[in-house]
């Protein structure tokens, strides 16, 4: 239980800084819009919600065994989700004058294609982790992974 809180007291912390971060960071003129995250804060925000969603398990002993690989995975696809919003905003600010549809719709093939091999990388990490987890676990994590999904898929 101790050990619970201090997590979760961390994982406020994180994000906190985090927000203190992307305001500071909102306010220099090296970024145009305001509204865009940077990569660093991408990552910061996916590294935070996995340490949320462990936090929020309670794992067990013999659960923690099975956290490693999903964990590593969760960080793995951040990263590159990172990336490849950064270097599409850079691609889509470049052809905003050009208003090439179809290059468009190939980048967004690129892309959908990057989350979808993403996505089975995720579910194989996962599959040891959630065959551990008792009926109220499976449930949140299944609550916390489609809310992360559907917010990156937005992004």
């Amino acid at each position: 239980m101790r050990k619970s809180l201090i997590l979760e007291a961390a994982v406020s912390l994180m994000v906190g800084g985090m927000l203190i971060g992307a305001a500071d960071a909102g306010s220099r003129a090296d970024r145009p819009d305001r509204g865009e995250l940077t990569a660093n804060q991408i990552v910061a925000q996916s590294d935070a919600r996995t340490a949320r969603m462990k936090a929020d398990l309670r794992l067990t002993a013999e659960q923690e065994k099975n956290w490693s690989g999903f964990e590593s995975t969760m960080g793995e696809i951040g990263k590159k989700r990172a990336d490849r919003d950064i270097s599409l905003r850079a691609k889509r600010a470049d052809q905003k004058d050009s208003g090439d549809f179809i290059e468009n719709m190939r980048n967004d093939a690129v892309s959908l294609s990057a989350r979808s091999d993403d996505e089975k990388k995720l579910a194989d990490a996962a599959q040891p982790l959630y065959g551990s987890l008792d009926a109220r676990q499976k449930e949140r994590f299944s609550r916390e992974l489609m809310s992360a999904d559907s917010e990156r898929a937005h992004n």
